[in-house]
């Protein structure tokens, strides 16, 4: 769909609010941090050199296509993983209500896509999405954040486990998911009534975190031909068993190859998105529904090799205990997980002697018609907007002063300036101090001629009776409570508003071989 004039197609990441240096120097330089990563994610070359490094034993490929079958059902995808030499492009989130943010959906498109250029390549590839159903932070993940026909964003929040015992999200039952405060904040948008169908498929009363989130994407994503794995599978965690046990004994070394690597990370200048020291542990124990931090002396690490399918990696840990279980060429992730993969980088070497490609995940910001009018009438880039909502009012306000009297202020100003400036001359001539003085009411000249140009814009804002509401819309459609929109809202309202044919359309739009995020006009 043509996009308006004023839009741009693409913005560089660090034109967003809030990018780390390391994961600007990932998407721009990746010649300043390839040595925390095994391969350039930039350069097609190297998933042809991860796919030669996977060594995936033809039994550990039965047991994980016997597990997924399982999970999923059959398919082509699994047909094609039961192939020897067929690899994995693997994305994940955690479980979250109606299926967390939208970059959920962006990073499983992203895979399918990637899965689907590599097969074209010769090097036949599945997408598989990684269900993080071991994560224990219930409160990361017990809401959403959604927006109606008015566009005012809107929390929906589920009940939690009962007790402090920290508990894996995804077998958590829920009595009730809020699916009919859904439909009511939906009502008016046009596609509202096939979400809330495809919601209450999903979502009945009673269904675990875990399984509604899973029956959610298939739905939304049924099509593009993704597997699903849910780690807590005890056939999954037979299959990592041995890995886990080598990583147990491995303990100590492990945590000195992250302490070294962190300092590295930090000398270059960049961040270490896990803090680690001498106190860490990389390990969780699943016992009797909870999953408690594992903190032991380094010679007692060991001890637990033989109850090694009980326990559960850290963040540093889990994508390596992934990439076991998987034939894995390359990892689509955001910004935080790439963060993560520079640290664990140490790990993959030390334990499976490889890594895959870590690959940025596309991002979009959709737009709708509405606000693509306002941007233009308001001379406003995206980024622009980016802001608290009080400069961007006064943005706003500034674009509403009409031209005569901008001009006039303007000329006034330079008038002024040019006459001071000719006065100053003439006083340094006759007497410095005197010239000195007049550059301090020169300031305070500039000064006033400012306030007063702000109190033009604030006037012109008072006058145009819909100005704030239209900032106030840009705001909650752009940069909602000042979250990027890919990572405050749920992707359900873009659908209610746009259709499902949306998801299809993202697809297309997905460029894998452009590192910046996208502006999508729909």
């Amino acid at each position: 769909m043509p996009q308006p004039a004023c839009i741009q197609s693409c913005i560089r990441h660090t034109d967003l609010p809030g990018t780390s240096r390391l994961f600007s120097d990932f998407a721009y330089h990746f010649d300043r941090v390839n040595r925390f990563y095994r391969h350039d994610p930039h350069g097609r070359a190297s998933f042809e050199d991860a796919a030669k490094e996977i060594r995936y034993p033809d039994e550990r490929r039965a047991a994980l296509v016997a597990a997924l079958r399982d999970q999923n059902g059959d398919s082509e995808a699994l047909t094609k993983l039961a192939q020897p030499g067929t690899v994995a492009v693997v994305t994940g989130q955690q479980v979250g209500v109606f299926s967390g943010p939208a970059y959920t959906v962006y990073k499983a498109l992203t895979a399918v896509k990637l899965a689907r250029r590599l097969t074209g390549d010769g090097i036949p590839a599945v997408p598989v999405f990684w269900l993080a159903t071991e994560d224990h932070d219930f409160a990361e993940v017990d809401h959403v954040w959604m927006f109606g026909a008015a566009g005012v964003p809107q929390t929906l929040r589920v009940n939690g486990p009962s007790g402090e015992k920290q508990r894996p999200v995804g077998p958590v039952p829920v009595a009730r998911f809020p699916v009919d405060e859904l439909s009511a904040l939906l009502t008016g948008l046009p596609y509202a009534s096939d979400v809330i169908d495809a919601v209450k498929q999903a979502y009945p009363d009673g269904i675990t975190m875990g399984e509604g989130f899973h029956r959610l994407l298939k739905t939304l994503l049924g099509k593009f031909g993704l597997l699903y794995l849910n780690p807590l599978d005890p056939a999954i965690r037979a299959i990592g068993a041995p890995f886990m046990s080598d990583a147990l004994r491995a303990a100590p070394i492990l945590r000195t190859l992250l302490t070294e690597r962190n300092c590295e990370l930090t000398d270059a200048g960049y961040h270490a998105q896990v803090h680690v020291d001498n106190k860490t542990s990389l390990f969780f124990m699943l016992e009797n529904g909870g999953r408690a931090t594992l903190r032991l002396k380094d010679e007692e690490y060991a001890g637990l090799a033989n109850r090694a399918a009980d326990v559960s990696p850290n963040a540093l840990l889990r994508p390596v205990w992934q990439d076991f279980l998987l034939p894995t060429i390359a990892y689509v992730g955001g910004p935080g997980e790439l963060a993560y993969l520079a640290q664990s980088e140490v790990l993959y070497m030390h334990l499976l002697g490889r890594m895959p490609v870590a690959v940025s995940r596309s991002g979009f910001t959709i737009v709708d018609a509405r606000s693509a009018k306002l941007l233009e009438r308001f001379k406003l880039s995206l980024p622009q907007v980016f802001t608290n909502e009080t400069a961007l009012k006064e943005r706003i306000a500034s674009s509403l002063v009409p031209r005569p009297v901008e001009k006039t202020l303007e000329s006034a100003l330079e008038e002024i300036t040019r006459q001071v400036d000719r006065a100053r001359a003439e006083l340094l001539a006759f007497d410095p101090t005197l010239a000195a003085a007049l550059d301090k009411s020169r300031s305070k000249i500039v000064y006033q001629m400012e306030k007063m140009r702000q109190k033009t814009a604030r006037e012109a804002l008072r006058r145009d009776d819909r100005a704030e509401a239209d900032a106030m819309h840009l705001a909650s459609a752009f940069y909602p409570h000042r979250h990027p929109q890919e990572r405050f809202y749920s992707i359900l309202p873009f659908l209610a508003q746009y259709g499902f044919d949306l998801i299809d359309r993202l697809h297309d739009a997905v460029e894998l071989d452009c590192p910046d995020h996208q502006i999508y006009a729909a």
